[in-house]
């Protein structure tokens, strides 16, 4: 793919796809480390892929590179300072409870959780970037919005 086409891309949907890796990681270190290698990848892709296509592509490739790094020895070995950030910078109580409802959720249920509620998509649009059926996409939606309610109950 051109650079340029990956530049605009770059703009336009970086901080998207940090921040959905982000909350999968749970550091936001290794959350640029996938989003990074995410936008290398796209430029190894073919001139083929149309722009409505980017961002679910960037999406799923980021989550999976979050997931092979959540699984790698380096990870097992090391605890992420953001689990740690309340005692470095202050904070309002709900933001950092919402915050670690989010990291103690369930993969499955973190990004659908997030992509929804946070980046405001649809359910058709989460299914579509996810790759799940929709079905499936409410679900884990649902599901992620009731572990957040426990979290303030």
């Amino acid at each position: 793919m051109e650079h340029s086409r990956v530049a605009e891309s770059y703009s336009a949907h970086a901080d998207t796809v940090l921040r959905a890796v982000w909350h999968l990681t749970g550091n936001r270190q290794s959350a640029e480390d996938c989003t990074q290698e995410a936008f290398l990848r796209l430029l190894q892709q073919k001139e083929s892929m149309t722009d409505a296509h980017i961002l679910p592509w960037l999406l799923r490739t980021a989550i999976n590179l979050a997931k092979d790094y959540l699984r790698s020895a380096e990870y097992t070995r090391t605890e992420p300072l953001d689990d740690h950030a309340d005692l470095f910078a202050p904070s309002n109580n709900v933001e950092r409870t919402v915050k670690r409802a989010l990291r103690r959720m369930p993969e499955k249920y973190r990004v659908p959780v997030y992509l929804h509620i946070v980046e405001g998509y649809t359910i058709l649009e989460i299914a579509k970037m996810l790759h799940l059926p929709p079905g499936t996409a409410a679900t884990a939606v649902r599901r992620g919005r009731k572990l957040l309610q426990k979290a303030f109950d």
